[in-house]
């Protein structure tokens, strides 16, 4: 190249090239003035963006406040059975236990079929419902039945596992105490007992077993 052609290609390059310090520090870019005027009026394009969003993970289920080993106690005790007399080993009733209202309570719907428990001169058989729920620091049962009326006991488990619930007045004129046993085989046996009230002197009044419902 002729000097005269180099003085002169020196002499515009100010005018043709201008030199961007970019802010993210990738480098330099040089652009002719002439590229810039026909690439300034163009429609800049712009990268498509996704509409699309992480879907947030689902936050993990809290402990309720029934979910604790105390509210477990009585599970043994949920579930459809029938309902046998001990000393005979005849069927006397069935009685379906369920767990709700979010496993705080275990309710008794028990139906009898034979005249056991039935009372003097009542033209049905017994039928009627315990609300047991675990309260602070023991068990509370309500029953009600259309037979003999209400009671209310209270309890806890026993050292050997089983629940043992009393009255908390006497019932005509006497004490009850329930007593629920685990046994190996999946059934449970129910002792009842009553004494005179306030003396302490139990007997047992009755047993039964409870065999699932098959």
């Amino acid at each position: 190249m002729s000097s005269r052609r180099r003085s002169t290609a020196i002499r515009y390059m100010p005018r043709l090239c201008a030199v961007i310090l970019l802010t993210s520090s990738v480098g330099l870019t040089c652009a002719s003035q002439s590229s810039t005027d026909k690439t300034s009026s163009a429609p800049a394009s712009t990268a498509p963006t996704s509409t699309k969003s992480a879907v947030p993970a689902a936050p993990a289920a809290a402990a309720g406040p029934c979910d604790t080993p105390q509210h477990h106690q009585f599970d043994f005790w949920v579930g459809n059975w029938q309902v046998f007399e001990a000393k005979s080993n005849r069927l006397v009733g069935y009685d379906r236990v369920e767990k709700h209202s979010h496993g705080c309570i275990v309710q008794q719907n028990l139906t009898m079929v034979t005249d056991l428990y039935r009372g003097p001169g009542v033209g049905y058989r017994m039928s009627g419902i315990g609300v047991n729920r675990f309260d602070g620091d023991s068990w509370l049962e309500l029953w009600a039945d259309d037979t003999w009326g209400a009671i209310a006991l209270r309890g806890t488990l026993d050292e050997h596992g089983s629940m043992v619930l009393t009255t908390l007045t006497p019932s005509r004129n006497r004490d009850l105490r329930l007593v629920w046993e685990r046994r190996p085989d999946g059934s449970v046996r129910t002792l009842q007992y009553v004494a005179p009230a306030g003396s302490g002197k139990w007997e047992l009044f009755g047993e039964l077993i409870y065999r699932p419902n098959r």
